[in-house]
């Protein structure tokens, strides 16, 4: 079984999905997409895997927004364990060990820590004296 086989699975025992609409809703292509991966025992690709992501996230938002029922919390909790996941299989992918040499893959990590601080850049320490 394949991760995009995996975690279509997962989603459909969140909330039923088909085969069609993960595609189109989940994944952001064509409807088609999952059905022809799965049938070739291909993964998806990675901008296909962010925009699951994005999906994953706004599900968990949704599940949290002004609502304290256990259930919807477990639901969010969900969402939330595999957006995780599938942000693992992207950073796998950026690093894995046959894309480049290490110093390769430490630019590629370096890389991704500067974009994640330039969008949420921390305050200076504030020095009293």
């Amino acid at each position: 079984m394949t991760f995009t086989e995996s975690i279509y699975r997962k989603v459909s025992n969140i909330n039923s999905v088909s085969t069609d609409d993960f595609s189109i809703d989940w994944l952001g292509q064509s409807r088609s997409y999952y059905s022809s991966l799965k049938a070739r025992q291909i993964e998806a690709s990675n901008a296909a895997l962010v925009k699951l992501m994005n999906k994953l996230t706004e599900q968990k938002q949704v599940m949290e927004i002004g609502n304290k029922h256990p259930h919807l919390q477990m639901v969010a909790r969900k969402y939330d364990a595999l957006a995780k996941e599938v942000a693992v299989e992207v950073a796998n992918r950026a690093t894995k060990q046959n894309l480049g040499n290490i110093q390769v893959r430490g630019m590629l990590m370096k890389a991704i820590t500067d974009l994640h601080d330039k969008a949420h850049p921390t305050a200076p320490p504030i020095i009293i004296c």
